[in-house]
């Protein structure tokens, strides 16, 4: 089974030539570390030997057969401008190490400002993408399972998503280097030493792998109650006229109270392992450097094998190493929370869509305009998980230009019946025709062109009276929708308004 976060980051492929620039920010700065902590060598040997002088130190380091031809290069580039003077010189190598310093920030800052614009436009994607399913859904889907969670995954799951990619993309190729450069350093300086240092890399590989199976089962368990959350708030706002009414604010209450409860219990297992994660790794990475000074301690007092700048400068490579694995252990976690993200928005991305929009077939054909009837043949539904049926086995025939009521007491399958003619629900058994055209080998968008609905809810959109009359037709032109509000007897009404047609409407329908 692929990785569901390792499928969502493919999108990030799309910006390569930002990555490889923001590569290039990090790969500077990492450089600038290296050879700012290399520089800390000649820095110390200035300070504790005096039987060298400083003509030695860079003829010994730079100019000598075992280097390459570059470095033999800059090293006769750089012996004239070195002064004399032991603290003029140790003076310019601080200069050095601060000017190394600014140009690798220089390097952090473009490799953080690229990284986050090319996660940012990753998640813009992924909220149009998860729009586009959820539009386009069965209304079967919505109708049975509900829209808050998935609503929640629109809007909250991107959240860790977003935080996991700025991790991949930011702080690990960041710490990575860094700890590559300090581990580098430190083995060129003394090669033993630092690989008696990475003993303690596997434990800590184990260690991150355990803590971000148990950090990606809480977190998935978290935006599942966030999605409840969600629809609970989405039903409060819709419904509040009634709860009011009925006196029910404690109920409600109380519900969301439980729901909230569970929320935070789910918060509350991921807390150990989150804030165990980081002292674990931080620990660890202290015992191979205590581990190396020991031994190098050993080695300098009793056999005097390692000398005292050689050292100091391994201590601080390995140090630099040790703390790049401090924030490693919080990535891991933003990492698996991330991938308990993706998985929840991928499952909303493979749902089956219905057949229209551009993923629609094109070698359906569009229904005729219609002319002689409608039928209904043999047609029974089921809602799922329900024990009976809404419609058993109904045939009913409609010419066309008459008007026919469907009555019948509550449950009685009406609005399940009159659902199945624009194909938001499908039909078990049976088929509905159109002057004979069975309507389910028809393009859907050409049969719900021939339809007008009136709800039985009175649903407005945020926009301008116009646009909320003549919704769905972009292009229309403001005399038929004027024409519309005549014939629906609330021309006058919107004329009145100071605005017009052209009052905008807040949500719901709000002025």
């Amino acid at each position: 089974m692929r990785d569901p976060f390792w499928q969502t980051a493919k999108i990030l492929l799309g910006y390569k030539r930002r990555l490889a620039l923001a590569l290039l920010g990090a790969l500077v700065s990492a450089a600038c570390l290296g050879a700012g902590i290399s520089m800390v060598l000649p820095a110390l040997q200035l300070m504790l030997t005096n039987q060298q002088s400083i003509d030695d130190l860079v003829r010994n380091k730079l100019i000598n057969p075992d280097q390459p031809q570059l470095i033999n290069d800059i090293g006769q580039w750089l012996l004239p401008l070195i002064p004399d003077n032991r603290f003029h010189a140790f003076l310019l190598v601080m200069g050095g190490i601060g000017v190394l310093a600014v140009i690798g920030s220089c390097g952090r800052f473009f490799h953080q400002l690229i990284t986050i614009t090319v996660v940012q436009h990753a998640a813009m994607i992924w909220r149009s993408r998860m729009f586009a399913r959820l539009i386009n859904l069965p209304f079967i889907e919505l109708l049975t399972k509900g829209s808050g969670d998935h609503m929640s995954r629109v809007v909250f799951d991107t959240r860790p998503l977003v935080r996991s990619y700025r991790a991949l993309l930011g702080k690990l190729v960041e710490q990575v280097l860094k700890g590559m450069v300090g581990i580098f350093v430190a083995a060129y300086v003394n090669l033993g030493l630092t690989m008696t240092a990475l003993v303690c890399a596997p434990p800590i590989a184990i260690l991150l792998g355990k803590f971000g199976k148990r950090i990606r089962r809480a977190a998935r368990r978290a935006l599942r109650q966030r999605g409840r959350m969600v629809a609970a708030l989405r039903e409060l706002t819709t419904g509040i006229h009634v709860i009011k009414v009925h006196n029910a604010e404690g109920y409600e209450r109380r519900r969301f109270g439980r729901i909230n409860r569970k929320l935070f219990n789910e918060e509350m297992k991921k807390r150990t392992v989150v804030a165990m994660a980081t002292p674990v790794v931080d620990t660890l990475g202290l015992f191979g450097v205590l581990l190396v000074a020991s031994i190098a301690a050993y080695t300098l007092h009793a056999r005097h094998a390692v000398e005292p700048a050689h050292l100091m400068t391994v201590l601080l490579g390995l140090s630099v190493a040790a703390g790049s694995l401090r924030p490693l252990a919080t990535l891991n976690s933003q990492i698996n929370e991330g991938r308990a993200a993706a998985e929840r928005i991928l499952a909303l991305i493979e749902l089956v869509p219905e057949p229209t929009g551009p993923g629609a077939r094109r070698d359906l054909p569009p229904l005729p305009r219609h002319c002689r009837n409608i039928a209904f043949e043999g047609v029974s539904f089921a809602y799922p998980g329900q024990s009976s049926a809404a419609v058993v086995d109904l045939s009913l025939r409609v010419p066309h230009d008459t008007t026919v009521a469907i009555v019948g007491p509550n449950g009685s399958g009406k609005t399940t019946l009159l659902s199945m003619l624009p194909r938001l629900l499908e039909p078990d058994e049976g088929h509905i025709t159109v002057d004979g055209t069975d309507i389910g080998g028809v393009a859907l968008r050409s049969l719900r062109e021939q339809i007008a609905v009136v709800t039985q809810q009175t649903v407005l959109f945020e926009g301008t009276i116009a646009q909320n009359i003549a919704y769905g037709r972009r292009h229309e032109c403001r005399d038929r929708i004027v024409a519309a509000a005549k014939t629906a007897y609330v021309h006058s009404f919107v004329d009145a308004l100071p605005s017009g047609y052209d009052t905008p409407l807040a949500e719901h329908g709000e002025g």
